[in-house]
């Protein structure tokens, strides 16, 4: 079966990239802008909420417009979540550096997830074409046959001289 990384562990590895860089991304912005910088199992807690909410997205592959989006709303969800966790919550409206620092970390990230993206699917499709295929038969539309060996046609009488005269005495040697 050809490698896809829509499924199993390159779907795995495609969600944490997303995730991780998005989100520890996001929080380097957020303290490069003066604001912040949580502990580090809060900020792990939510570059892995990141990457969980990113497996219904990548059942395809992400265009720039997409990871766009979704890495625009991380940001704000970042942005939030790291203002709530500081001291001083009143900060959720951002100072001009801070948006500038999380603008920055949004085009970085896209630019980098795009290239990424491509390299992945561009990957599989290559090594699509040099794996040997899983030959499988093809779905069955009728009943199997299976043929069976008859039996050699025997006389009537010989059929008859079997069931009235068993065979007696020990198995032959």
């Amino acid at each position: 079966m050809a490698p896809a990384p829509t499924r199993g562990a390159a779907r795995v590895v495609r969600c944490g990239a997303v995730g991780l860089s998005t989100g520890l991304l996001a929080v380097l912005a957020h303290a490069s802008g003066g604001g912040h910088v949580p502990s580090l199992p809060h900020v792990l807690v939510f570059a892995l909420a990141m990457a969980w909410t990113c497996v219904p997205l990548t059942d395809r592959q992400l265009g720039f417009a997409e990871l766009l989006g979704l890495v625009g709303v991380v940001q704000v969800a970042a942005h939030v979540f790291l203002a709530v966790l500081s001291r001083h919550p009143r900060d959720l409206l951002p100072a001009p550096s801070m948006a500038l620092t999380h603008l920055a970390a949004t085009a970085i990230v896209v630019a980098a997830l795009a290239g990424f993206e491509q390299a992945v699917f561009r990957l599989a499709a290559a090594l699509a074409s040099v794996l040997p295929r899983r030959l499988s038969p093809p779905p069955a539309v009728a009943p199997l046959r299976i043929p069976i060996a008859a039996h050699a046609p025997q006389p009537l009488s010989e059929v008859l001289r079997r069931r009235t005269l068993p065979r007696r005495g020990p198995p032959h040697s």
